[in-house]
């Protein structure tokens, strides 16, 4: 009799034990779906600083110089950025001119090319007159990036690439490109993030005499 209930009590004491796993497994899934909601939420108040800094900041008719510069300053660090860059696209004089160009934590002055040699990303953007994005540094180069003279000497070269075309008609009037060391750094949100602070430089842009 006494061996019967010890087994009756072991088995009890093991359904105990289950239904405390179950329960410790259900506390984690609830913590993690927790932990992604708040990330999720600052994610979205990140956002939202980033529409409401440009907002305030970019004025209808700006020059391309100065809309460049506000809109490096409030996305550079979150967006978590390696390289940005702006460039006008002048296709009378074949034409691709870097306005602005941030890399390696400073400033750079990157040499003019011909639009017409269509020889990296930059001029797939303008021609397609669309967003590129390339989550890899290898997708990059099989696209045909070209390396700049600080990646080529330092070897420190972006991963992710996210290039927006500046302008709404049938020629861009140039491009905005987002690049991050982190290989596919830009979610399917961020990178409507960028479309909408673009579309918004672009309005400004449009509001002025043509670059």
């Amino acid at each position: 009799m006494s061996l019967f209930r010890a087994r009756k009590q072991d088995q009890a004491l093991e359904a105990r034990d289950e239904h405390l796993r179950k329960l410790e497994a259900e506390c984690r899934a609830v913590q993690s779906r927790l932990e992604g909601t708040q990330e999720l939420v600052r994610h979205l108040d990140e956002d939202r600083d980033l529409l409401l800094g440009a907002l305030e900041l970019m004025r209808p008719g700006g020059a391309i110089q100065d809309l460049a510069q506000i809109l490096l300053d409030i996305s550079f660090k979150p967006l978590g950025l390696a390289c940005f860059f702006v460039a006008a696209a002048d296709w009378e004089e074949d034409l691709l001119r870097f306005v602005l160009y941030h890399e390696g934590g400073r400033a750079r002055n990157h040499p003019s090319r011909r639009l017409s040699d269509r020889a990296g990303l930059s001029e797939r953007v303008l021609s397609g007159h669309r967003s590129v994005y390339m989550r890899t540094m290898e997708e990059g180069h099989a696209a045909g990036s070209l390396l700049t003279a600080a990646e080529q000497a330092t070897g420190l070269i972006p991963h992710s690439w996210y290039g927006v075309p500046l302008g709404h008609g049938k020629r861009p009037i140039g491009l905005v490109s987002f690049q991050s060391f982190q290989t596919d750094a830009f979610s399917e949100s961020r990178r409507r993030v960028m479309d909408a602070l673009v579309g918004l430089m672009s309005t400004c842009l449009e509001a002025r005499v043509p670059i």
